[in-house]
């Protein structure tokens, strides 16, 4: 090589040495900077601020000692694996309408929230609130009563971010009479919002409570809460598929072992109200209920305060009534079409209750081979695993 190429190439590869340095660099300067939460893994309370995103550690646990909040604007992001435990009392976890919460669970390694104690009412719970409408008044909002907060709108596909793989333990914590955490509550959550394979256990109050909305569920596993397993009221619509409820045995004799499967409202004050998505209407396929006879409210799906559903492949076993109706409105559209379709009903007592002014039979139709949530009575092979159980049948949930 001559000495005029020799200065040609090594000028070119150092020019181009450069560039790819100086491009380099550029990125860098572009890019979102990695920098360390500012939350306090032993003093887990306070707030994110909107415009901020925080991101916890997984390799820390994480103690829950007050309230923490998601403003709007704001996101917390939890990765695989992170553990979460909750002092005793009015601890919880909320996300505020335009809030985004990011559950990034797995089956090999799921999200756990759980009180420091393993008890029942222990802690509180997570409520996240959204935009999408609640009936409870013309413009779609409303107050929460976790958190006494603003929640609801017109967007029904509002998004506050995703929940997948999640374990919530010893939640429903009552603080005031009327009053009590769920699991997890969801008022006015949209359908942008997505969350599946979620188990909450072992908590007070309703496992999963929706206030209006429009939000879709998928493959939830709820065992062993003090009330109703699933419930809904305001409006909701939504779609829930891939359901497991069932009571636990040691509680059979507690003081509330455990009520409803599904308790489903439209509005508590006026159960022909037209606001927001007006009548709750949503679609349940593929659902298991396992209950026991202990208590007033032993009743596998409660539907009632003027609310409709559609359900379809639905096992309810062991509670005294499997089918229980109340108000016109209700009677009437389940009297009207058929929207019960493929129940299949194992040791319950009555099949069908109903209070109404009308003489017209509920239409529903019955199939034996209705495998509800996936395997009859018996765990679901979508929820082996990750929530810690390879095995659950009638002999858990009843003594």
């Amino acid at each position: 090589m001559n000495k005029a190429i020799l200065k040609a190439a090594i000028y070119f590869s150092v020019a181009a040495t450069f560039t790819a340095t100086a491009i380099s660099c550029n990125n860098d300067d572009n890019s979102t900077p990695t920098t360390p939460s500012s939350i306090d893994p032993n003093n887990f309370q306070g707030k994110i601020s909107s415009g901020t995103t925080e991101t916890l550690d997984p390799a820390k646990v994480y103690k829950l000692t007050g309230k923490f909040l998601v403003e709007s604007g704001a996101t917390l992001i939890i990765p695989a694996g992170t553990r979460v435990t909750a002092n005793e009392g009015d601890t919880y976890l909320i996300v505020d309408r335009g809030g985004k919460i990011m559950i990034n669970g797995t089956a090999a390694n799921p999200v756990t929230f759980e009180g420091t104690a393993h008890k029942q009412g222990h802690w509180g719970g997570i409520v996240i609130l959204g935009n999408a409408p609640s009936n409870r008044s013309a413009s779609g909002t409303s107050s929460s009563e976790l958190g006494d907060m603003i929640y609801g709108g017109t967007n029904k596909t509002d998004n506050s971010g995703s929940i997948s793989y999640l374990i919530i333990k010893d939640s429903g914590f009552k603080y005031s009479p009327e009053k009590e955490f769920n699991g997890l509550s969801l008022f006015g959550v949209g359908s942008g919002t997505q969350i599946s394979n979620v188990y909450v256990t072992d908590g007070a109050d309703d496992g999963i409570e929706c206030f209006g909305g429009n939000v879709n569920l998928n493959n939830i596993m709820i065992t062993g809460v003090g009330d109703d397993g699933f419930d809904w009221t305001e409006g909701y619509q939504g779609n829930v598929t891939n359901l497991y409820v069932a009571r636990k045995k040691q509680y059979q004799n507690a003081g509330e072992p455990g009520n409803r499967g599904i308790e489903a409202d439209t509005n508590d004050p006026d159960n022909n109200t037209t606001f927001g998505n007006g009548v709750s209407n949503p679609s349940i396929s593929n659902a298991t209920f396992l209950g026991n006879t202990a208590g007033a409210e032993s009743q596998g799906l409660k539907i009632r305060a003027g609310s409709n559903g559609k359900f379809d492949n639905i096992l309810i076993a062991n509670y005294s009534t499997g089918l229980d109706f109340e108000t016109d409105r209700t009677y009437n559209w389940f009297t009207g079409e058929n929207y019960l379709k493929n129940i299949r009903f194992v040791n319950v007592g009555t099949h069908v209750k109903t209070k109404d002014t009308t003489p017209n039979p509920i239409q529903f139709t019955e199939n034996a081979g209705a495998n509800g949530a996936g395997s009859g009575t018996a765990l679901p092979d979508w929820a082996k695993g990750w929530t810690g159980l390879q095995n659950f049948d009638v002999s858990d949930s009843m003594n």
